[in-house]
């Protein structure tokens, strides 16, 4: 969806609001419901990381990441009723790239990359936590922290989608 969602546009760069859009369209909306946002009837919140590197030189990287999430207690500015949300952009050196996920060093420079790494995490220790209520009956998952029940995808994001405009 992030690919193909500027093709009828004529500025091809996402926003902050289109990786909302996207990851509400693609996971959050759980069994058509509101169960991924407070009050967090599946005991449940979703967390997703974008992190896109363009290599500048040699020595640089251009670095950003946006953090989207259905959870609590994060500064935050709030697009979607329930979900918040940021964006940090800096200049990275290959081996500070590197101790992200090594899938992102690029070979050439102009190269650009982009990690997606997605997870639930829950909510007051699992107190509320019901693993039937997910379809789960034989399968326990390991939830919380940082990447339990988690995804991770490094992709070549068509040249012009990134870096994202925060609003």
């Amino acid at each position: 969806m992030l690919q193909q969602l500027g093709n009828t546009r004529t500025d091809k760069q996402l926003t902050r609001s289109d990786l909302l859009r996207v990851s509400y369209a693609s996971c959050l909306n759980f069994f058509h419901t509101n169960a991924m946002f407070a009050p967090y009837p599946f005991g449940i919140y979703f967390l997703a990381y974008y992190d896109f590197v363009k290599k500048n030189d040699n020595g640089n990287y251009q670095y950003q990441q946006v953090w989207l999430t259905t959870g609590r207690g994060r500064a935050t500015t709030k697009l979607f009723d329930g979900m918040n949300s940021g964006v940090k952009s800096l200049t990275m050196t290959p081996a500070q790239v590197e101790a992200r996920d090594p899938d992102l060093i690029c070979n050439n420079i102009g190269e650009e990359r982009l990690l997606i790494k997605c997870w639930y995490g829950v909510v007051n220790e699992g107190k509320y936590f019901k693993k039937s209520q997910l379809g789960l009956f034989i399968l326990e998952p390991a939830l919380g922290g940082n990447g339990n029940f988690s995804y991770s995808l490094v992709i070549t994001p068509k040249p012009g989608l990134f870096p994202v405009k925060d609003i």
